[in-house]
């Protein structure tokens, strides 16, 4: 059973004298719901007032109906209340016993008045003599219905069978429900129709005119929207380009100091660089320029300073030294204190060690590092407990001026002193006694003493200008002095094997000499500006450190006599002494400055990898589009792989060309490697297997120089010196119709458009730049022009917008290909013809290499040289590519070498700046606020 009833929005009686809550009743069963609800939505409309929610109240079961034990009771008081039912007959409602039981109440309350009917979906048929329904005639007839007598007379239904979906606003449905709906009115059919037409006309004007309304409304909305939309967007758009105008602003500034700070600080140059690179979305020209510049001055500089000087000391620092196990390191005063550090850290450990009334001028640690010896102006020295801080025994006494340098011999059994007073003394660490006479090693003042490493002998530098070897064990001099500087000698030092003695001095030099022989090695190592007061040698003995009153630290390769990188800058002051960390990876200095200062030496990043292998020229070098494997060709006729992650070579030389490989070639799918050669064949290699595939491409008659696949992998160009240029089907190793002739020389260099439509060709001095379009086969345009001499090679830019020419004119052009015209002035640098010329993958770097020994970056956009040229490379510089992710580039040379570079990549230049760079040093460069791209530490 269900029920449905419309509301009306007020109480109608009809000229009857009960009060109902509602105008009607629908009886009808779930499957009958649709006609229901045709029924209850006409009776709301037909009739309805302007302003009147409901022409009608009708109850409805399904929002008016709540849950109840006595749903019967709840229908039942629902039917008593309303003026009149209707019933939805039909074959379910004849079969439903809710829907009777309904009818059969109203009946015995109500009576047969105001009962209308709605059938649907079957047929009534009345019979007058029995007064009733025909049950044999009758599908949708209700069983109280088909009683006799149960109707006086023939009822009131209309049939809206024909009538689905039994929408109210359809012309046949809605003059149905107004047969229906007038006697519930109250009214003839006629006026209410009238009515009721009246009234939907007055809404439609009503409606128009609030259509027309809120159309006038959304358009002063909408205009007054859109005049705010533009407003803001004007003032996104200011705001934006205040924004750009401010990083450029900032990018510029930072580009800027990056490259006066390189000279001087290359890990504070490199981080200034990556954050000008980091302060717009797409870095500027000048942004990657600092970081080439500071890539490079990173890769060359000897060592880069741990952030922070350790500092505390009030006076010079005048000696430092590491303990044995690298652990500690102490520091010596002029304001009469020891210090003791973790170099690890940089934090001082425990408190001072003060036992001198005045300077402190050497510190040194025994062999074991349980002993701590210091010397100063008070003309006597000291041996200290470095674990707990306390002095061990008593002074030992016996110079008569200021003592300048301490000494341990290596089994710790000896200790040596050097004084103004020109003595050596050599004393018992263990009791503190004086072992043996003074040395009288100089007439004036010993500046420093050093033990050999097998502790057989003992140098001392002096004022005098020389140097002395000493056997410890008599106290006699060996040999004769060591002349040769011109001032006074600073410092000595032996070399761990004992093979060299290495002397600095007042005559701004460092001395190498033979300990054994007493002869000098090689030239003086030159170049410091003032007095050299410090010399170490590395652990391995490979390199040799010095500081100097110039403020500058330098290493020097002992082998060559020649400086390693640049000098390390940072003190401020004059620099008194180094020594190196027992595993040699870390320089300490002490300085005027009141600081001592640590260098990390082990992380300088070579500039330009280089792959060894082959044994001649390297011609051609190319990518694997995943960038996992690296092909290179040579003149000793070999293609080789390698992978660019380690720099190895990968398998064993690819054979098979009979004389050089010109050039080499990956499909863009990495299936085929190509390879061109002097024996006027092409070959195709699996580049996994390492295996040929199929016979070589025979055709051209002269030596083949270059090899290009085209975007799609289907075709294959190659270029070569018989003037010719031909293309392949690289599947089946077929040439593709006939070549393309047309240069009256050597064709160098092929490259296919990004679309694969066009290729370009290089070659000759007379119309040297050909482009053909490849579906005719024939030239596009005139030959284009520019270059004084040979052009060389040629390649597009990734959008296909730019055409890069190399030539031995020693300039590289750019074109545009769709006019042939030349883009901007030629790129200028080189000082020797240029060899290759590569994009980026994102076309904002072209590379470019020469016979001048270098590779060149460019900005192609602005025509502007990036950062300073990479070297590298001892000889000609043949070829250059990008890797696919843009992040490397490899140069093959005549210098038999594979070379990969990164010096461009932001990444790259955080990783290797941050572990030298606080936040505190960027902070002066940057605007209050600006958040740092790189992770530095505070």
């Amino acid at each position: 059973m269900c029920a449905r009833v419309a509301e009306a929005p007020e109480q109608r009686a009809h000229g009857q004298g009960k009060s109902f809550d509602y105008d009607a009743f629908i009886s009808y069963t779930h499957h009958d719901r649709p006609v229901a609800a045709g029924i209850q939505k006409g009776l709301h409309r037909i009739g309805r007032r302007t302003g009147h929610l409901h022409a009608l109240r009708v109850f409805r079961d399904a929002t008016d109906l709540t849950a109840s034990p006595d749903l019967w009771g709840k229908v039942t008081e629902a039917m008593d209340r309303a003026r009149y039912l209707i019933v939805v007959l039909s074959p379910y409602a004849a079969a439903s016993k809710w829907v009777n039981k309904e009818v059969v109440h109203w009946l015995q309350r109500r009576g047969p008045d105001q009962l209308l009917f709605v059938v649907t979906d079957g047929h009534l048929a009345w019979d007058e003599g029995t007064g009733r329904f025909d049950p044999d005639r009758s599908d949708v007839a209700l069983p109280v219905l088909t009683q006799p007598g149960v109707l006086a007379t023939e009822p009131f239904y209309v049939d809206v069978t024909s009538d689905a979906p039994w929408d109210p606003r359809t012309p046949m449905f809605r003059e149905k429900l107004i047969d229906l709906a007038a006697p519930i009115h109250g009214k003839p059919k006629y006026q209410l129709a009238s009515e009721d037409l009246r009234e939907q006309r007055r809404f439609r004007r009503l409606r128009r005119a609030a259509i027309a309304s809120l159309i006038l409304l959304t358009v002063l909305a909408v205009a007054a929207a859109t005049i705010a939309v533009v407003k803001q967007r004007e003032a996104v758009r200011q705001q934006q380009e205040a924004v750009r105008q401010r990083n450029e602003a900032v990018a510029l500034a930072l580009a800027t100091a990056s490259r006066d700070t390189a000279p001087s600080n290359a890990a504070l140059a490199l981080a200034l660089a990556a954050e000008s690179s980091r302060a717009t979305p797409a870095p500027l020209w000048q942004a990657t320029s600092a970081v080439v510049n500071a890539r490079i001055a990173f890769g060359q500089s000897a060592g880069q300073q741990v952030p922070g000087p350790l500092t505390g000391h009030t006076d010079w620092v005048n000696d430092i030294a590491f303990s044995p196990d690298g652990t500690r390191l102490a520091t010596a005063s002029m304001d009469g204190t020891v210090r003791i550090w973790d170099p690890a850290s940089g934090r001082q450990i425990g408190e001072l060690l003060v036992g001198e009334p005045d300077r402190v001028y050497s510190v040194a640690f025994s062999a074991d590092g349980t002993r701590l010896a210091t010397a100063g102006s008070d003309n006597i020295m000291r041996l200290w407990d470095p674990a707990t801080g306390r002095q061990v025994g008593e002074p030992l006494t016996g110079h008569t001026d200021r003592v300048t340098a301490v000494a341990f011999s290596p089994n710790g059994t000896l200790l040596a002193s050097a004084s103004w007073d020109g003595a050596v003394r050599l004393w018992d660490p263990a009791t503190g006694g004086q072992i043996g006479e003074p040395i009288n090693a100089d007439s004036g003042a010993v500046s420093d003493v050093a033990f050999s490493p097998d502790g057989t002998r003992l140098a001392t530098a002096g004022a005098d200008r020389t140097v002395r070897l000493w056997d410890p064990a008599t106290g006699a001099q060996v040999g004769r002095q060591l002349t040769g500087h011109t001032d006074w000698v600073a410092d000595v030092a032996f070399s761990p094997d004992g093979t060299l003695l290495a002397s600095s001095g007042g005559d701004n030099t460092v001395r190498l000499w033979d300990p054994g022989t007493g002869q000098p090695v090689g030239q003086p190592l030159t170049g410091h500006t003032r007095e050299v007061h410090s010399v170490a040698f590395s652990p391995d003995g490979t390199r040799l450190a010095t500081a100097s009153n110039d403020s500058t630290v330098r290493l020097w390769n002992v082998t060559t006599g020649q400086p390693i990188g640049q000098p390390l800058t940072g003190h401020t002051g004059e620099v008194n002494a180094v020594a190196f960390s027992p595993d040699g990876s870390r320089l300490a200095t002490a300085s005027n400055d009141n600081t001592a200062r640590l260098w990390d030496i082990t992380t300088g990043v070579p500039v330009g990898q280089p792959l060894t292998g082959h044994t001649d020229w390297v011609n051609d070098v190319a990518f694997s589009p995943d960038g996992r494997l690296l092909a290179s060709g040579g003149r000793d006729g070999t293609v080789r792989l390698w992978d660019p992650s380690t720099g190895r070579q990968v398998g064993e030389p690819l054979t098979g060309h009979n004389g050089a490989v010109g050039a080499v070639a990956f499909s863009p799918d990495g299936t085929l490697l190509a390879s061109a050669g002097a024996d006027h064949t092409v070959r195709l290699w699996n580049p996994i297997t390492r295996q040929p595939t199929g016979t070589p491409l025979t055709g051209h008659t002269d030596g083949v120089f270059d090899v290009a696949f085209s975007p799609d992998g289907s075709r294959l160009a190659t270029a070569s010196n018989d003037s010719t240029v031909r293309l392949w089907d690289p599947t089946h190793g077929q040439p593709l119709d006939e070549p393309l002739t047309g240069h009256n020389g050597p064709v160098y260099s092929v490259a296919f458009s990004p679309d694969g439509a066009r290729l370009a060709a290089v070659g000759g001095i007379h119309n040297p730049v050909r482009l053909w379009d490849l579906t005719p086969g024939k030239p596009v345009g005139r030959a284009l022009t520019g270059h004084t001499d040979l052009f060389i090679a040629v390649t597009f830019s990734p959008d296909g917008a730019l055409l890069a020419t190399a030539g031995s004119d020693r300039t590289v052009r750019l074109w545009a290909p769709a006019s042939g015209q030349l883009t901007g002035p030629p790129l200028t640098g080189h000082t020797d013809g240029v060899f290759g010329v590569a994009f980026s993958p994102d076309g904002t770097l072209l590379a470019s290499s020469g016979g001048d020994n270098t590779v060149r970056l460019w900005n192609p956009t602005a025509g502007r040289p990036i950062g300073a040229p990479l070297i590298g490379h001892t000889d000609r510089v043949t070829a250059v590519a990008f890797s696919p992710d843009g992040t490397r580039l490899a140069t093959a040379g005549t210098d038999h070498t594979v070379r990969l570079w990164d010096l461009w990549n932001v990444d790259k230049a955080c990783e290797l700046a941050t572990p030298y760079v606080t936040r505190a040093q960027l902070q002066s460069y940057m605007p209050s606020g600006w958040e740092t791209a790189c992770r530095y530490a505070a």
